[in-house]
């Protein structure tokens, strides 16, 4: 005969999870700022400077301005004459080389008594250049931040997956009162 009852027993199932210890490390990305500055080019002259010193050559005295009067007394009475000698011109006469010869046998040295005998006195500064050029830049600003440490501890999960229990079937059949009452009934033979 089996048995009616059929017991099980179930225990708990936990399940340990252990994280360890560890540091994190939090690095933050290094940025770059760019500057950039235009080559130039910058030039500055100086022209040369020329000085003429004519003090001495100004310096009129009372002979000079004289000397200037006196011939210019002379010129008026040459051109005089002269103008009075093409003026009575006969057909015969030809006063043309005769003036012409006066002219060429003249004083040479009346014509050079306005130039100044001393010359002017000449000095100068010399020209100047100067460039400045200046390149390209580019100019770098680098931000970069130390790295951050974050230390996490460890720690242990206890996971209990399943609760400790107990489980009965009933492993028999139903007992029909009467017996006639189960499906399954055979009469007892009692003649048998």
């Amino acid at each position: 005969m089996k048995p009616l009852l059929e017991i099980r027993t179930i225990p708990m199932s936990v399940e340990y999870k252990i994280n360890k210890a560890r540091y994190e490390i939090i690095n933050t990305d290094a940025s770059v700022e760019i500057t950039h500055n235009k080559s130039g080019i910058k030039m500055q002259m100086k022209p040369i400077k020329l000085k003429l010193d004519t003090v001495e050559t100004n310096g009129l005295d009372g002979d000079f301005l004289r000397n200037g009067i006196k011939s210019t007394y002379v010129a008026k009475v040459n051109y005089a004459e002269e103008s009075n000698m093409m003026l009575n011109i006969n057909i015969r006469d030809n006063p043309i080389p005769e003036i012409l010869l006066n002219k060429f046998s003249s004083d040479v040295n009346f014509n050079l008594e306005f130039v100044p005998t001393v010359g002017s006195e000449m000095s100068w500064d010399p020209q100047e250049l100067s460039i400045k050029y200046e390149m390209d830049k580019l100019n770098f600003d680098w931000k970069i931040n130390r790295p951050e440490i974050n230390f996490i501890p460890g720690n242990i999960e206890i996971i209990i997956k399943e609760y400790p229990r107990v489980e009965i079937n009933y492993t028999g059949k139903p007992i029909y009162v009467p017996a006639s009452a189960d499906p399954d009934y055979k009469p007892i033979d009692t003649f048998a």
